[in-house]
């Protein structure tokens, strides 16, 4: 679900029953052409298809969080975490579609971070959706029993 699908009137009797936000990062950098941004995009977009589909009901998109490099200092990205968490969401789940941004994400605070390039959605897209479930359900249930 997105978050733009949530009226206000609806949210307090969604909320129990949404506890895990998903963080998209798009990972530009300002320096694209047009046409590079919206490639980007268009990834990002196929990545999410692997959590918004099956999970529809207990993930919440959140908006991109667009810019960022891998050189960069993620300090922002580490407090809309924390914000997302402060707000009530028991999970925050970051997703990205640029290679190189994975290793930086799995700092930023999230929960879980997931690094999802087209190179290999379309290769082992089955593979990538079994993976992802594993660790949801794993992350999951490890609060259930806490």
């Amino acid at each position: 679900m997105k978050f733009s699908d949530v009226a206000q009137s609806e949210w307090e009797s969604l909320r129990p029953y949404v506890d895990t936000c998903l963080l998209p990062v798009t990972g530009l950098t300002g320096s694209e052409a047009p046409w590079e941004a919206t490639q980007a995009l268009e990834h990002l977009r196929d990545a999410l298809d692997c959590f918004e589909i099956p999970y529809k009901g207990r993930i919440l998109t959140y908006p991109a969080f667009h810019f960022v490099s891998p050189e960069e200092d993620s300090s922002l990205l580490k407090q809309v975490c924390t914000r997302l968490k402060d707000n009530g969401f028991a999970f925050v789940v970051v997703v990205t579609a640029k290679a190189e941004l994975g290793h930086s994400l799995n700092t930023v605070g999230a929960d879980l971070s997931f690094a999802l390039p087209p190179q290999v959605l379309n290769k082992s897209l089955l593979q990538v959706q079994q993976q992802i479930s594993r660790k949801l359900q794993h992350m999951w249930s490890h609060r259930t029993q806490e």
